[in-house]
């Protein structure tokens, strides 16, 4: 029983590594993988990596932690296309869970959708939607705060395929 956990654990820390052109901090846990159509290699972030890309706030309430405004931490989705020069025209997010959403790039570019990682100033944990949570400014733009982008808001987002 201990060897198969053993056996287990080396299998985790060899696919968990990063791979070149990857980034990553030193030691930190990836929290958000980036494919697709990008100008270079796929890229892989930490909560550290991916908050270096320029973390803001966004205050805002949403359908599912209750009517009082919120303070999330964390970085617009165009910040991240950009960071990655991506070239497509949409995107398919994919949870832990591997529940997915496509979303067209105009959700980041126009409508503002972010990146939460942190909800009033703690990292979000999986058990609070977390380590990542896409969302929407639904307060400061009402006329988002609709099915179809509560239905994109993703969370414990692990993924997102450039397309």
């Amino acid at each position: 029983m201990r060897r198969r956990g053993l056996v287990a654990c080396s299998l985790f820390a060899l696919f968990a590594r990063p791979s070149p052109g990857q980034t990553q901090a030193a030691g930190g846990r990836p929290v958000l993988r980036v494919t697709g159509r990008l100008a270079g290699n796929e890229r892989s972030f930490d909560l550290a990596a991916l908050e270096a890309l320029g973390s803001t706030e966004l205050q805002t309430r949403t359908s599912w932690t209750g009517t009082a405004m919120q303070r999330f931490s964390g970085v617009p989705l165009a910040r991240v296309l950009e960071a990655v020069e991506a070239s497509g025209s949409e995107l398919r997010a994919t949870a832990l869970n591997d529940y997915a959403i496509t979303l067209p790039v105009e959700d980041a570019t126009r409508h503002g959708a972010f990146l939460a990682t942190r909800l009033e100033g703690e990292p979000l944990r999986v058990r609070d939607r977390g380590p990542v949570w896409l969302i929407y400014p639904w307060t400061q733009r009402p006329e988002l705060d609709i099915p179809l982008y509560r239905e994109r808001s993703i969370w414990q987002l692990r993924s997102i395929d450039v397309r």
